[in-house]
């Protein structure tokens, strides 16, 4: 019997007993890299997979772990990964909120391919949703690159990536953060081109970028400069890009060139170009029909004719809230052009602020609502200043023209003294000095103009 109680009660005792176990594992008592604990794969090879050193930083993938963890390969966060601010990231993240497929390191030394070219050649799956970024370090790549769809080219800057030859941009790629010495070309693409500086100094490739075929490019917040062709050469119907935040400086044949297409080019800085700011051709069945909005025009050539906006040949444009000043002339309205000017600084041209040479292939032009003063012309044998109109009918209204003389006094706010067929439409104005033929011949219409004293004066 106290045999029977004995062992019943060794088993009671068992089943209510925890056991606890713990596995130390102790290095040598070193505060240097060496081995505490490590694993290897010995059955087919000996390579370490994993160590724990003496410092604590742990190693999966290299037996030198730098940090408290370092892997040499891919890690899988199923959940995301938690940060010090108690954050929880769920994506992937590179710096811009975007997540990649893949990630590549272009560098001189110590990247994963010394060439963009050669990185280019690892992004083959590229996918829409699943785009690749190729960052590129500091220095000088000496190549033409192709971009290729959904891949992001970042450069380390622009003041210090200098990419020296040309880029051709493709649909869907970024080009991001370099100085591009031989011009970017988007011929039946539509790149988003942001945060370069861009030149072209070659006499056989000399623009900036160069846009054609049916291109729409994001052009955005760049420095394209001292070409010497044209700052951004936009050519063929449906090219239609969005021009937008840039600097566009010092390029010899012009900062702008829209032929036959229909742009957006807005707040962007244009000057000191030769010849033309912003330059429109278009035909009757490829009219050229941009919006031209907020963007400070100015230094275009003031000694040698040069103008901040011309246009030409069934050029349609609205031209809206830009500030353009010390051209020769500030716009220049030729044959067929039917723009229409609203809302505009139009201040200190050299020659005239505004001069219609057209009345427009099927609508009037429409001058309206603009600030145009201090247009004071230098040639003292020319009457142009504030608007010269020539055989034409614009309609002026609405607009405060005022201080537009000539160096000899024989200047005036509005001229349209060479009318001898047709004249404008002016009313609503505020203005002071009007220069027309004595008698008129033929006189203008329009009423309720009144000079900057607040007196009546007839158009």
């Amino acid at each position: 019997m106290k045999k029977l109680f004995l062992s019943l009660t060794i088993i009671f005792c068992f089943s209510i007993t925890t056991v606890f176990s713990q596995v130390e594992v102790k290095g040598t008592d070193s505060t240097s890299a060496t081995m505490t604990w490590f694993t290897s794969n010995a059955k087919t090879s000996p390579d370490t997979t994993m160590v724990v050193l003496d410092d604590g930083n742990v190693g999966i993938g290299t037996t030198t772990p730098s940090t408290k963890l370092e892997v040499n390969g891919i890690i899988t966060a199923d959940s995301g990964v938690l940060y010090p601010d108690g954050t929880i990231q769920t994506i992937g993240y590179t710096g811009s909120g975007v997540s990649y497929q893949n990630v590549f390191t272009v560098a001189q030394s110590g990247g994963d391919f010394t060439t963009i070219t050669a990185a280019l050649g690892a992004c083959a799956g590229a996918r829409l949703g699943n785009g690749y970024l190729i960052r590129v370090m500091p220095g000088t790549y000496t190549e033409s690159i192709n971009c290729l769809p959904y891949v992001h080219l970042k450069g380390a800057g622009k003041y210090s990536t200098v990419i020296d030859g040309n880029v051709n941009g493709v649909d869907s790629c970024i080009i991001e953060g370099f100085y591009i010495k031989q011009g970017i070309y988007c011929l039946g693409a539509s790149p988003t081109i942001i945060h370069n500086i861009i030149t072209a100094l070659s006499d056989f490739l000399p623009d900036g970028i160069t846009i054609a075929g049916g291109s729409k490019p994001w052009i955005i917040q760049n420095e394209i400069i001292d070409c010497s062709g044209w700052g951004i050469y936009n050519h063929d119907f449906g090219s239609d890009p969005w021009i937008i935040g840039n600097k566009i400086l010092r390029n010899s044949s012009g900062g702008i060139r829209c032929g036959n297409t229909s742009p957006t080019i807005s707040n962007n800085y244009i000057y000191d170009n030769k010849n033309y700011g912003i330059y429109l051709i278009g035909t009757t069945e490829s009219p050229a029909e941009p919006t031209i909005d907020d963007n400070v025009i100015a230094s275009s050539d003031f000694s040698n004719a040069g103008t901040g906006i011309y246009m030409r040949d069934f050029a349609e444009p609205r031209i809206i809230a830009n500030d353009i000043y010390t051209c020769e002339f500030g716009i220049w309205i030729d044959a067929s052009a039917q723009p229409s000017i609203i809302g505009n600084d139009i201040n200190y041209n050299y020659e005239a602020g505004i001069v219609c040479n057209s009345n427009g292939s099927s609508k009037p032009i429409v001058i309206k609502s603009n600030h145009i003063h201090s247009n004071v012309n230098q040639n003292a044998s020319s009457h142009m200043a504030g608007i010269y109109v020539m055989d034409f009918t614009p309609i002026i209204t609405h607009n405060n023209i005022h201080n537009n003389p000539n160096t000899s006094g024989l200047g005036s706010d509005i001229d349209y003294s060479s009318c001898t067929t047709s004249a404008p439409m002016i009313s609503l104005n505020v203005y002071d000095v009007i220069k027309r033929t004595t008698p008129p011949n033929p006189l203008a219409s329009g009423n309720y103009n009144v000079t900057t004293a607040g007196g009546n004066i007839n158009p």
